[in-house]
């Protein structure tokens, strides 16, 4: 195994997760094995929970230890903390700060090429890998396509190559060069995604000093980030996406439209440090 070597930050937070976390670890383990032990951490944020899955996730940090994979587990962690009224904005900034939380190992050190992403679903270690191996690496941003049982999950992130929106059932996209990689089982460009497991680029997350600089340009973005949007007058300061602030996982500003946490991410991925190479992998399955 051991993959292509590459150093890879697992992140992951659950809530209230007992059915998903024994098949969740097993595949993470699983996939490990093969990227290997050395070229990993995970980091794992769980909090307000009242079933088994702070338990599970204990045992999961033993396992990992026991393996000398580099971990952070933090179980009923509630140093962000839950707004009475989680509607609207106030659950995304919620959430946001959770995914933030679930970062902080990498931002304070760097060292990694890639993020890998999850949430609380059931994916196969096969499936993980096959993410990461997107376009044979060539890719800012990746996911996979998750299924309830009505079809395509995440309608509220996915969007085609235009910014639309996506169908719920097969193939999911209207546009003919789309539809048509959907049906070869290949990477389809999407504007943005996330659907259950991502993978993506560490360098716009970490702090300037500790970007591998091989990931964003020094040249000055063709197209400025929209007039009031939080990274605006930094990247305009900066003059290049390899000199702007890192990003993170945020809400909605005003003037913008309401929208996933989850979603916005790939946004900034494109508006502010020009990385356009944003791909939904239907070989990637997730529920």
């Amino acid at each position: 195994g051991y993959a292509r070597g590459e150093k890879i930050f697992i992140a992951a937070a659950f809530h209230q997760n007992e059915a998903v976390l024994p098949y969740w670890t097993k595949s993470i383990l699983d996939a490990i094995t093969y990227l290997g032990p050395d070229n990993v951490f995970v980091s794992v944020v769980e909090n307000y929970s009242s079933d088994r899955s702070p338990e599970l996730l204990r045992a999961f940090a033993g396992e990992l230890d026991a393996r000398r994979i580099q971990n952070r587990v933090q179980v009923q962690n509630e140093t962000v903390k839950r707004p009475p009224d989680l509607s609207g904005n106030a659950r995304i900034e919620f959430l946001a700060a959770i995914r933030n939380q679930a970062l902080e190992p990498l931002l304070s050190t760097g060292g990694y090429d890639r993020v890998l992403f999850s949430n609380a679903v059931f994916v196969e270690p096969e499936s993980v890998l096959e993410l990461l191996a997107t376009r044979g690496g060539a890719y800012d941003f990746a996911c996979g396509l998750d299924f309830g049982h009505f079809g395509a999950y995440d309608m509220w992130v996915l969007r085609d190559a235009a910014g639309r929106l996506t169908a719920a059932y097969w193939p999911f996209f209207d546009a003919p060069a789309s539809a048509a990689a959907m049906r070869k089982d290949e990477p389809v460009p999407v504007f943005a995604c996330w659907n259950g497991i991502v993978a993506f680029a560490a360098d716009p997350l970490l702090p300037v000093h500790l970007r591998s600089n091989r990931t964003l340009s020094t040249d000055p973005l063709a197209h400025a980030p929209p007039a009031g949007h939080p990274w605006a007058a930094a990247a305009a300061e900066a003059g290049s996406p390899a000199a702007t602030a890192p990003l993170r996982f945020r809400a909605s500003v005003e003037g913008e439209c309401y929208s996933s946490e989850s979603f916005l991410l790939p946004y900034d991925f494109r508006r502010v440090m020009g990385l356009g190479r944003v791909y939904a992998n239907p070989r990637v399955i997730t529920g």
